[in-house]
């Protein structure tokens, strides 16, 4: 089963895109608020997504929507950054669909599903420490105050 993109019907319509608009979707995933914009509008589409996985899977989107269709991979947080490497001066729309995907949860490979067995990963992207590094290597206290914080446990 693929990510289904949250509320795309109605941020579609309500994003109202025109013909030569210049959006960022920076939250790629699986492409369904880029496919559904490059639909909607003769538009052209920037896509952010650090996950090795989303970079593969934006092929696809590329064979349909050519040079309407740009992909940048990288985190949304350093869009400034991308889109002026990329050569992008201004834009009319962003669309940042935020969480974990179905992707990352349903692939056991991921670490990020309680359902399925598979190494305690939970990186977005391909580097850094994975989440079994932290918890084989970090002391005590600092895992207590992660679970307490972002956790919201506060008997951490």
């Amino acid at each position: 089963m693929g990510h289904i993109p949250v509320m795309l019907d109605h941020v579609v319509e309500h994003m109202a895109m025109q013909d030569g608009d210049v959006v960022v979707d920076g939250t790629f995933g699986g492409g369904g608020y880029t496919r559904a914009l490059l639909n909607a509008a003769n538009v052209n589409v920037f896509a952010i997504d650090r996950d090795p996985a989303a970079l593969d899977r934006a092929k696809s989107v590329t064979d349909a929507f050519g040079e309407r269709f740009s992909l940048l991979g990288g985190r949304f947080g350093d869009m400034a950054r991308l889109l002026s490497e990329a050569g992008v001066t201004s834009v009319d729309a962003i669309v940042l669909d935020l969480g974990v995907s179905s992707f990352q949860l349903d692939e056991a490979d991921r670490g990020f599903s309680f359902m399925r067995d598979g190494p305690l990963d939970m990186r977005m992207g391909d580097t850094g420490p994975s989440a079994a590094d932290l918890v084989n290597m970090a002391d005590e206290s600092v895992l207590a105050d992660i679970v307490f914080h972002l956790g919201e446990d506060r008997d951490a």
